[in-house]
């Protein structure tokens, strides 16, 4: 009788674990049908930003026509051509040699950010030392970037003289170098008229278009009671190039992934550096086959819709919006958050390019960087695991895609340089992001089948390997400049 109650009693038992057993199977089962959902969700957003090889091709056979119809145009600013190839009026960079005729000292000035400027003077002391003193100054309040020019510049100046009058140069009338991130059209020699043609990087000061960005300069800093002498209007791309050329000459082409994106290079034969402003690209329907609704979404609602298609699709400023987009679609399909948004998800432009750059360059098990962004940015209260993972996945998603885009602009360029050339690269994407840069050059290197042997670089641009090129440069310019 005992014996029967024990038997009993162990199959009870039995069952019971079987029981439980069945319970956190079925949990399990549960669980991971639906991580699967989850994961399955964000892919299909994620699929939606792929571009193949054999589109990439198009891509780079479509921008190189562009290039040849900016060229053809070179003299033509007014007449129409997504990508304009404008001849920047500076000569092919090269390192100095000591019989150059150069200028002692100079400021620089560097306008590209939306939300910062850059001052700096930099004196040349004997054959080989060279003393620089720099510093960032916030662009702020933003209405800067949308107002009159002269407000922007005059803001600009003034955090030029207190700078200069801290060196004791503001009335010394030294040359100053202009790093100015938008399209110009040089119709003289370099130091001449540079003409506005388009603001990008969600600057628009409208009445500014057309005109003389080194005269607006010279009378803001007027204004600000600065003399300055010679002004040579510069691109960011092309001043990348000189830094890389002053140890590098065979250094034919420079790309900038920024807050936008841009690209210049010189030619096999040429003496010059051309700027091709590529951010304007597809503006005539060249890449309408791989606009998303995304894409869409954001062009119709920014500043300038249906210009800089390109830019929109590659430039961390746009990169990071279409992040937020791409988010925002997962978490309408419940599958991240538990499908609940904040304020900060939903504004405009909440995500910045080095959000991502985080992100992407989170390896910690515990998602520590992803996390900071998620919390500290994006206000998502205790994140797990899987919404990390799937926010991170939508940032490789856009990120991959603009390396992928860009790489066939680079292949494009690579044909017009010909010989063994080093790319310089330049950019918080580039510098910042631990992947970036070696996915442009894996892919270019796949587009152009090893046609064109390149070498990728970035440069520090605090070294001041750069400060004898860009004195011999100023140097050159005449008194009065056509």
């Amino acid at each position: 009788m005992l014996s029967s109650f024990s038997a009993t009693q162990n199959l009870c038992h039995v069952l019971g674990h079987l029981r439980n057993f069945r319970r956190l199977t079925s949990n399990f089962t549960s669980n991971y049908l639906e991580m699967f959902r989850m994961r399955l969700n964000a892919e299909q957003v994620g699929r939606k930003f792929e571009v193949s090889d054999d589109e990439l091709t198009v891509v780079t056979r479509r921008m190189s026509d562009a290039m040849d119809a900016g060229l053809w145009r070179n003299g033509q600013p007014e007449t129409l051509a997504t990508i304009r190839c404008w001849d920047t009026r500076v000569p092919r960079p090269s390192p100095p040699s000591d019989t150059d005729a150069v200028v002692n000292k100079f400021l620089s000035l560097d306008l590209c950010h939306g939300d910062r400027f850059r001052t700096q003077l930099t004196t040349l002391q004997g054959a080989n030392d060279v003393w620089i003193r720099s510093r960032d100054h916030p662009l702020t309040p933003s209405t800067l970037m949308t107002g009159k020019v002269a407000n922007l510049f005059d803001h600009v100046a003034s955090g030029l003289a207190e700078f200069a009058d801290e060196f004791h140069v503001r009335q010394a009338g030294v040359p100053l170098a202009l790093t100015f991130g938008f399209p110009v059209w040089h119709s003289g020699t370099l130091g001449g008229t540079a003409s506005l043609c388009r603001w990008t990087k969600g600057f628009d000061c409208a009445d500014a278009m057309s005109r003389d960005v080194a005269a607006e300069w010279r009378a803001a800093a007027a204004r600000a009671d600065v003399v300055v002498g010679p002004v040579a209007v510069l691109n960011d791309a092309c001043v990348a190039m000189i830094h890389s050329a002053a140890d590098r000459p065979d250094t034919r082409a420079a790309l900038v992934v920024d807050d936008g994106c841009n690209c210049c290079y010189v030619s096999e034969f040429g003496r010059t550096v051309i700027n091709t402003e590529w951010g304007a690209f597809g503006e005539d329907g060249a890449l309408d086959h791989l606009l998303t609704e995304y894409d869409h979404r954001l062009d119709s609602l920014s500043q300038n819709p249906g210009k800089q298609i390109y830019e929109k699709m590659t430039s961390g400023m746009y990169m990071a919006e279409l992040v937020r987009e791409a988010v925002l679609e997962i978490v309408s399909n419940q599958a991240m958050f538990e499908g609940r948004t904040t304020t900060a998800m939903n504004t405009e432009y909440a995500l910045k390019a080095k959000h991502l750059w985080l992100v992407e360059s989170d390896r910690s098990p515990s998602y520590d960087g992803v996390r900071a962004v998620l919390t500290g940015v994006l206000n998502v209260t205790d994140p797990s695991d899987m919404d990390c993972e799937l926010f991170r996945y939508a940032c490789r998603c856009v990120t991959r895609r603009s390396a992928n885009l860009i790489a066939a602009g680079l292949s494009a360029v690579l044909k017009r340089t010909g010989l063994p050339v080093t790319v310089v690269m330049d950019g918080s994407a580039f510098k910042t992001h631990s992947e970036y840069a070696l996915a442009v050059g894996h892919k270019a290197r796949q587009l152009t089948r090893q046609q064109t042997k390149f070498t990728l670089r970035t440069v520090d641009h605090t070294q001041g390997q750069d400060a004898r090129i860009v004195a011999r440069m100023l140097a050159t310019i005449p008194v009065n400049p056509a």
